[in-house]
């Protein structure tokens, strides 16, 4: 039986599996667990990306960008235009969707 691929915005998925970046008790950990999951899609809180200091290590260094579409997500915003000022530190950060 062979299972329709998902299509969002022209892209096709062959999983329709999304995973996370949070509760992970290492970035390592996280890592193997995207590569173990099959998932083509992970989401990521725009706030855990450290955008301040790109020398310093960063939760990016440890999801494959080319393997992986990001989902960036505005967790912890509590109003809209908060979400709004956190959703357009997505590209500053290299959380890019595209």
């Amino acid at each position: 039986m062979s299972i329709d691929p998902l299509v969002i915005a022209g892209r096709e998925f062959t999983s329709r599996l999304i995973i996370g970046t949070g509760k992970y008790p290492t970035h390592p950990i996280m890592q193997q667990a995207h590569d173990a999951s099959g998932a083509e899609m992970v989401t990521v809180a725009v706030r855990r990306v450290n955008i301040s200091d790109r020398s310093k290590e960063s939760l990016l260094d440890y999801i494959d960008t080319a393997r992986y579409t990001l989902l960036p997500n505005t967790a912890a915003c509590y109003t809209a235009d908060e979400a709004i000022r956190t959703r357009g530190s997505d590209a500053r950060s290299g959380c890019r969707t595209g």
